[in-house]
């Protein structure tokens, strides 16, 4: 019974990351309406985020190893214990594929992520250029203001002057 509560309790820390993962991937596979930009400081928190739950997920998956390891082990014991780390072993790897399944999605979303932090400096030149193209603008328009001034001034002298 002690050995049972040694397998069940990662077991059940990884079965709560997985509820976890499930909720992300529903959030993920929904299509948005609009682009999602982030800040370049939201996608390194971001990028953080995942590089750390990909180490979670190895050591999960090292553990996971080291488990399968103790329950070959524990194959010698009796009849009924025996058919309980069978069924053990089962469940871990249902997990381990579950597992391999959520870092393939984890770095569909890291390329994803890069995919937007390119757009975002993309955008970025964008909006720079487009705010020279503005300054320029406005600088013409001075130009022009003076000019129609000055014209303005010449035409009144004239007419005075006749």
């Amino acid at each position: 019974m002690r050995n049972l509560k040694l397998y069940f309790l990662p077991i059940g820390a990884i079965a709560l990351l997985l509820w976890c993962l499930l909720f992300a991937s529903s959030v993920y596979g929904s299509t948005p309406t609009e682009a999602v930009t982030l800040t370049p400081q939201e996608f390194a928190t971001l990028k953080t985020n995942f590089d750390t739950l990909e180490s979670t997920i190895n050591n999960q998956l090292t553990t996971i190893n080291e488990l399968e390891m103790q329950l070959r082990v524990a194959k010698l014991s009796t009849s009924e214990q025996k058919n309980e780390l069978i069924e053990a072993l089962s469940l871990i790897n249902e997990q381990r594929t579950q597992l391999t399944e959520a870092r393939n999605l984890l770095q569909k979303q890291e390329q994803m992520l890069n995919e937007q932090r390119l757009s975002l400096a993309k955008a970025e030149v964008y909006l720079n250029e487009r705010k020279k193209e503005i300054h320029k603008a406005k600088m013409e328009q001075r130009k022009s203001k003076l000019l129609n001034i000055l014209l303005g001034g010449t035409v009144i002298y004239l007419a005075a002057k006749n």
